[in-house]
């Protein structure tokens, strides 16, 4: 007869009532290492205000502040875009075919939105330095209408103004949760559209060039950079639907390991038990401070997420679920207490917030088993 110890991490969730619920972002606005939780609607929600939880510095927050935003924008990212060591906001105008930059005053205060137009459809927008010239930029797709997705960069200056935009065509229909990594001193965004494949931009040389990678069999939904097994490359982790391969017994999770010299490994299926029948959020994060990246995924609005705990070699444990409370719409990263150890904040679809504390290691279950 032997004894077997199995170590879980534990969680403490915690509701907020918060008036947008589509979207949410994590980042430290006032410069106390306490991050902030910030949400907001998307054009379906067509709300004119975001919402703030502040921090109290130990992880339990404050109501939520709305901040004042325009018809339908959907917060993108967070950055100081104009050096004054102020978080500005970034977000899309679906509705307006633009973006919008919200500059950071101080005292989690904002001004009002600063317009600049793309094409077709406002869509999903990240900040990054694309041209390597050590000034934040942004990078912005468009698409929709029958229209295929538009790049837009917008290059920037050192007092957070921009030049004007350039925009690339290209042969994508979407560009869908957009994921930003860096190889060989380049920039690459990789983003889905919805039919089996992800598109992978990649920013150099002053253009910008695209490919295709399988992400099937059915439509994908969620995909991210992450460097799975240690060797300091970025991979892929994706999810879809399945399609119509319904005899498949495990998860829509599938990890492509990336070559350092460039392209990527052959694709491979996460080996275990399905628990998640419609994956649309996926997070990647060390959670057990064990020093490999682990995976956080979740139904469509759905109560739970589950923690897969990497091997670091691309491998992932079986999913333990994680009891979000609320009907989950997004998901995001961060440290909120200030432990160390990465938490997770829910925008849930009945108009709350889950703040999610990683409590770290619980005590050892103990399970006994028996040789015949």
């Amino acid at each position: 007869m032997s004894t077997l110890q199995l170590l879980a991490l534990c969680w403490l969730t915690t509701l907020y009532p918060s008036s947008s619920d589509e979207v949410v972002l994590i980042a430290d606005l006032n410069g106390d290492h306490a991050p902030e939780i910030l949400t907001s609607g998307n054009q379906v929600d067509q709300r004119d205000t975001f919402s703030l939880l502040a921090n109290r510095g130990d992880g339990t927050f404050a109501s939520e502040r709305p901040i004042a935003g325009g018809f339908g924008h959907k917060l993108e990212d967070v950055a100081d875009l104009n050096r004054d060591g102020i978080p500005d906001l970034l977000a899309s105008d679906y509705w307006g075919n633009g973006i919008a930059v919200y500059r950071g005053l101080g005292a989690l205060q904002f001004s009002g939105g600063v317009p600049s137009g793309t094409a077709t459809h406002g869509g999903p927008s990240r900040v990054l330095d694309y041209d390597n010239d050590g000034v934040t930029d942004i990078v912005s797709f468009s698409f929709g209408s029958g229209n295929p997705v538009r790049v837009h960069r917008f290059r920037g200056r050192a007092d957070g103004t921009f030049d004007p935009k350039t925009t690339i065509d290209t042969a994508r229909s979407i560009a869908a949760s957009p994921s930003l990594r860096f190889h060989n001193g380049a920039p690459e965004i990789l983003a889905g559209d919805r039919s089996g494949h992800l598109g992978l931009f990649r920013f150099a040389a002053g253009g910008v060039s695209v490919s295709t990678l399988d992400a099937g069999p059915g439509f994908d939904l969620n995909a991210t950079f992450a460097d799975v097994d240690g060797d300091g490359t970025a991979d892929i982790v994706d999810t879809n639907d399945g399609g119509s391969d319904t005899n498949n017994p495990f998860e829509w999770i599938f990890v492509t390991l990336a070559r350092p010299e460039g392209g990527f490994r052959e694709r491979t299926q996460l080996a275990r038990p399905r628990k998640i029948a419609f994956p649309t959020e996926l997070r990647a994060a060390d959670f057990d401070g064990d020093g490999r990246i682990d995976l956080v995924a979740g139904d469509f609005r759905g109560n739970r997420l589950y923690y897969y705990r990497g091997d670091g070699a691309g491998g992932f444990d079986e999913g333990v679920g994680i009891d979000a409370i609320g009907p989950v719409n997004d998901v995001a990263v961060g440290d909120l207490d200030g432990d160390g150890r990465p938490d997770l904040v829910t925008a849930n679809d009945d108009h709350s917030v889950s703040v999610i504390v990683n409590r770290g290691t619980c005590a050892p279950v103990r399970r006994r088993s028996v040789r015949h």
